[in-house]
């Protein structure tokens, strides 16, 4: 898509929707991940990358995360410390041809330090976004966004 007083280019826009078909095999496999995730079953996320977990976390300069040592070390060991009993309110889900896009609510008591931010049993509640990126029905990685300062003036 171009307008005739900006060249600019929508990437993607010239590929197909997902059908049917496709939309809900990839949604059977980012639930399999999301409830993998909730319950802290690391093995069971990881198991849904089927070609390597790659995690990139946006608001983490040392993102990406890649592999099984890479995400359960240096990703989710933290994330669990720090909010053992973290709630993943779903919100909304969008397909684009590359992706299932969730839009969610992150809800959690913390109970460790958590980058930087020291531990004073404080709750957060923030949104998050989160990209499932996929090669037809085959998930590639996961890209997390969310907002680090919101987390830090919360539990402030």
């Amino acid at each position: 898509m171009a307008t005739e007083e900006h060249a600019f280019q929508l990437p993607g826009a010239d590929l197909p929707q997902p059908d049917a078909e496709l939309r809900k095999k990839r949604e059977a496999v980012v639930l399999e991940h999301t409830v993998a995730e909730h319950a802290w079953d690391i093995d069971g996320v990881l198991a849904t990358f089927p070609r390597g977990g790659v995690y990139r976390v946006m608001a983490y300069e040392e993102s990406p995360f890649i592999g099984e040592k890479d995400i359960k070390e240096k990703y989710f060991a933290e994330l669990q410390a720090a909010f053992p009993h973290a709630d993943h309110g779903l919100l909304h889900v969008h397909h684009t041809p590359t992706a299932v896009i969730l839009e969610a609510q992150f809800r959690a008591k913390q109970e460790a330090d958590f980058r930087g931010i020291p531990n004073r049993g404080k709750t957060v509640d923030a949104p998050v976004a989160v990209f499932f990126h996929f090669d037809g029905d085959v998930l590639v990685d996961e890209t997390l966004y969310f907002d680090l300062d919101t987390f830090a003036r919360q539990l402030a």
